[in-house]
């Protein structure tokens, strides 16, 4: 049985799975990727558990983005699937645009 690593937080999600966030990953993000989100882990939260739109990937629809507004932009996080029940969390950005896909779910 493969070893759980350490988790920051799971959610449940709009679309009816589960959605998680890894330490490692969040580490990975905040230093290498995307710096800007630093301190915003309750923010990616918050996106993945209520937000706007929902959209799949143009590349893959598996893999789906949730959007929340953000100061002057839009906080994105992109997920993809984990098993059949859950999915984690793959990055997190700040952004101007919402990108193309099929609509899965808005509020």
């Amino acid at each position: 049985m493969a070893k759980k690593r350490r988790r920051i937080f799971t959610v449940q999600t709009p679309l009816g799975y589960r959605a998680f966030l890894e330490r490692d990953r969040w580490r990975q993000i905040v230093r290498n990727k995307h710096p800007a989100l630093a301190g915003h882990e309750r923010a990616v939260r918050a996106c993945l558990e209520s937000p706007t739109v929902v959209r799949a990937s143009f590349k893959d629809e598996e893999v789906h983005m949730y959007y929340a507004p953000a100061k002057n932009a839009h906080l994105c996080v992109v997920v993809a699937p984990a098993d059949d029940e859950e999915r984690f969390v793959v990055t997190a950005y700040f952004t101007t645009n919402i990108k193309k896909g099929k609509e899965l779910w808005t509020s």
